[in-house]
């Protein structure tokens, strides 16, 4: 292995280099060509530019002959010509010479005085020209070029070049001028062919542009190169940026002789090295080709050698894969030889069978000695594999449990098939194993789950029949503690008839409190957070209980928390006192016939924060409530795990386990705790703490006392009340104990009819009780159309069933005052007297 990988990274490194060479000499190539064409360039424009110098050097001297010669003829006559000698004098001097197209004589004073020709222009002043200023002041001016301008002469762009003419006596007398056409210049050098892309530039020696070829020359935009004069004295091509293109170029720039003159020729450097270009191209697409082969030989030569190196490796692979593939798919495999009775098992299907790698299992008789199937299993295994090998089935798959040395029993999921021979009698048998005991788990807890889904289903279909059953019974209390109520006060005091009906009205208020239990029960789950008075409804609790106490145990009872409210729901807080009060029985009735089951209620205030068993404590007023049994105690075990889910003592069939959690889970809800006490021969005591709410009255309180311990009920004055119910017998019911108050009650059994009779005469009504559950138009609804009518009409709503949801709609429809069925007289005598004292005056 060692070796291969050395001769991989040799091949590879001489690849590499042999890239490199390929790169490095295309570069060279690439480098020393550009160099070539550079050279060339520059020769071809240096020459080129050298030659048209030369060129432009000899017309401006032919042009300095013909100034000279006139100068001094002119200046030697001083000016004494006749007329007409000057002209023709003027113009014999320009033949021969067609780069000067006007030679004008301009007087010291500087007007134009005489012309080689006629101009068909008017001869005029030129003092103000520059070249005049300067021939004028200086006798050493020379030969003076001018800028290119338009000529006055002729109206055209030029160059105006002048000598100064000087008198005998040596005083300035005038100057000779020539106007060399920037025309005539373009001409000369259009002939010249510069190549694509180049360029010639004729500039003074300041860089002032004059001709430029090809292309018109527009004196009148003035263009300057003064970077030329620079070039001009270096004397090599330079590179540089043409301001008119924005283009690199290469410039040769030469002087005209000693003349005031810069020739440049520029070519486009793109375009000069053009040929490197294409030859670059080239080169370059070699270069990759030769790269390409290169690696394709590389690749060719590594896959040879890789080829080389599976063939060699291709036994133990094939040996690691077949070990690889029991380890990942973690199975155990094993192979019996049936015809031999020998037999091989991987480690992992002995670890899967509890069989140490220490022993050995040679044969299918040491298989079945150490490996130790469940009694339930091994016949039904031992069925499966003879059915195989006897070949009534294609393949055999099992389920088994084994034990293991630490005694648990395992889940395993076995499947095998056989190789046969000719005459289908079986030569060996392959099987693979898995533990499959986490997946029989799981579908253990689903059954479970399942089982308990279903006990939830019934339990909500209990509590919607139970609502249903408590609804109707709650109506048909209504009527019976009605009707009793009136026969009570009218039955003599002290007689066996009061007694009797006193009897009959105590056991309706048990009823009538058991029907408010049901119906919490059918309620949902959603907590209705309200102040609640713990010593009420502990009372409520204890009268519920006590009743069904068995004989020898009772209640020992002291409550001194006196109108202390906690923030809850009333149900649920009712729950957790019933469930630690049965516990507490539960827990005596196991051990003897006789106990106590202690409940204390106080309010403590603490200083500091507190540790209990079950939460923690701030600093604050709480309401403690203990509820204590003369039973055995309970263990350090139990006490431990005493509030967890589905943990119980009981036997099975007796509990779920979950009384105790529930009562946990709501405790530490409302921001509470729990403590417990217990062992050591003392009686387990639970305490419960739960926080006071500071300021504000709390409701469940008892229920209403006895009729006849009631005071004075409020009495009504005539007053026509509406009465809304589809009950027939608590229609009546209201109606009799409204007019016993002094009302003048009129009732309807639908919302409709009661809607009617109201739009037919709205100011005979002075208040409305309505029932919620209405067929068609339930009570809250009705209250919503009536007061829309008749906004100040005070109206209260009953129902069986009073939660959030409706105490939220009666508010919405405007509703004074919501009742709990089954109405009392002292109540409805109240709430009456409470929504019309709003509506009248004291």
């Amino acid at each position: 292995m060692k070796s291969a990988d050395r001769l991989r990274r040799r091949i590879v490194a001489a690849g590499v280099l042999l890239i490199a060479a390929c790169i490095g000499s295309a570069g060279y190539d690439g480098w020393r060509l550009h160099q070539q064409i550079m050279l060339a360039n520059e020769r071809e424009l240096g020459n080129l530019a050298k030659a048209l110098a030369e060129q432009s050097l000899r017309s401006m001297q032919a042009v300095d002959v013909v100034l000279r010669d006139t100068a001094s003829w002119y200046g030697a006559a001083s000016g004494d010509f006749g007329p007409g000698e000057v002209s023709p004098g003027l113009a014999s001097r320009t033949v021969g010479v067609p780069q000067v197209s006007v030679l004008t004589v301009v007087d010291a004073h500087g007007m134009q005085r005489h012309r080689s020709r006629d101009t068909s222009g008017p001869l005029s002043d030129v003092s103000d020209r520059p070249y005049f200023t300067a021939q004028r002041d200086s006798r050493d001016t020379g030969l003076f070029i001018s800028e290119p301008m338009t000529t006055r002469t002729e109206g055209m762009p030029g160059l105006v070049v002048s000598r100064r003419i000087d008198g005998p006596n040596g005083a300035f007398a005038g100057v000779v001028t020539a106007i060399v056409t920037l025309q005539h210049l373009e001409g000369m050098y259009s002939a010249i062919q510069l190549g694509d892309r180049s360029s010639l530039l004729l500039t003074l020696s300041d860089g002032t542009l004059v001709v430029r070829q090809p292309g018109p020359t527009d004196p009148a935009r003035k263009l300057s190169f003064p970077e030329l004069a620079a070039l001009k004295e270096g004397g090599k091509v330079a590179r540089a940026v043409n301001p008119m293109d924005g283009r690199a170029k290469l410039i040769a720039a030469v002087g005209v002789g000693k003349r005031p003159l810069i020739l440049a020729v520029m070519r486009d450097e793109e375009e000069a090295l053009r040929p490197w270009y294409d030859e670059m191209w080239s080169s370059g697409i070699r270069t990759v080709l030769l790269i390409l082969l290169v690696v394709l030989t590389i690749v060719g030569l590594l896959r040879q050698l890789r080829r080389q190196e599976r063939g060699e490796l291709a036994l133990r692979q094939s040996e690691e894969r077949y070990a690889m593939a029991m380890e990942a798919a973690n199975e155990g495999h094993a192979e019996w030889n049936v015809a031999e009775d020998s037999v091989f098992v991987s480690d992992k299907w002995r670890a899967l069978h509890g069989v140490d790698t220490s022993v050995p299992l040679g044969t299918s008789a040491d298989v079945l000695r150490h490996v130790h199937l469940h009694p339930e299993d091994a016949p039904h295994a031992k069925a499966a594999i003879d059915d195989h090998l006897a070949g009534h089935t294609h393949a055999v798959e099992l389920e088994y449990r084994v034990r293991h040395a630490d005694g648990d029993w395992r889940w395993i999921h076995a499947r095998g098939r056989c190789v046969r021979d000719d005459a289908g009698a079986a030569l060996r048998l392959f099987g693979a194993a898995t533990d499959v005991s986490d997946r029989k788990l799981a579908e253990a807890d689903k059954t479970r789950l399942e089982a308990r889904l279903q006990q939830t289903q019934r339990l909500e279909a209990l509590g919607t029949l139970s609502g249903g059953i408590a609804h109707d019974f709650n109506n048909i209390l209504g009527a019976i503690l009605g009707f009793g109520e009136m026969a009570q006060q009218q039955a003599e005091p002290g007689s066996a008839m009061r007694r009797h009906i006193d009897r009959v009205m105590q056991a309706g208020a048990r009823a009538r409190l058991l029907v408010r239990r049901i119906l919490d029960f059918s309620r949902s789950g959603i907590a209705e957070r309200v102040p609640v008075n713990m010593q009420a409804l502990v009372e409520e609790v204890i009268s519920m209980l006590v009743p069904t106490l068995p004989p020898g145990l009772r209640v020992d009872a002291r409550l001194q928390s006196g109108g202390a409210a906690v923030v809850g729901d009333g149900t649920q807080l009712y729950q957790v006192v019933m469930n630690l009060c049965t516990n507490a029985v539960q827990a005596m009735g196991k051990v003897s016939d006789e106990g106590v089951v202690s409940l204390r209620l106080d309010r403590v205030d603490i200083a500091e924060k507190r540790a209990l068993l079950h939460g923690d404590i701030a600093a604050g007023s709480y309401v403690r409530l203990d509820v204590g049994d003369t039973g055995p105690g309970i263990s350090p075990e139990v006490l431990q795990r005493m509030f967890d889910p589905f943990f119980t003592t009981k036997k099975v069939g007796e509990g779920t386990g979950l009384g105790l959690s529930v009562v946990h889970g709501i405790v530490a809800d409302i921001g509470g705790a729990i403590d417990v006490a217990t062992g050591n021969g003392r009686p387990t005591v639970v305490s419960v703490w739960l926080p006071v709410l500071q300021g504000q009255a709390a409701e469940g309180g008892p229920e209403q006392a006895p009729l006849d311990t009631v005071p004075g009920c409020p009495r009504g004055n005539g007053e026509v009340v509406m009465i809304v119910d589809d009950e027939q017998p608590l229609l009546e019911l209201a109606e009799e104990l409204l007019a016993s108050l002094g009302y003048e009650p009129v009732g309807f059994g639908t919302s409709e009819r009661a809607l009617a009779a109201f739009e037919a005469d709205p100011r005979r009504f002075d208040a409305v009780l309505t029932d919620e559950m209405l067929p068609g138009m339930p009570g809250s609804e009705l209250a919503r159309l009536l007061r829309s009518k008749r906004p100040e009409l005070p109206v209260a709503l009953v129902s069986g069933n009073v939660n959030v949801a409706l105490e939220q709609r009666a508010r919405d429809a405007g509703v004074a005052e919501v009742l709990h069925k089954p109405l009392g007289l002292q109540e409805l005598a109240e709430c009456l007297a409470r929504i019309l004292a709003v509506r009248r005056p004291d």
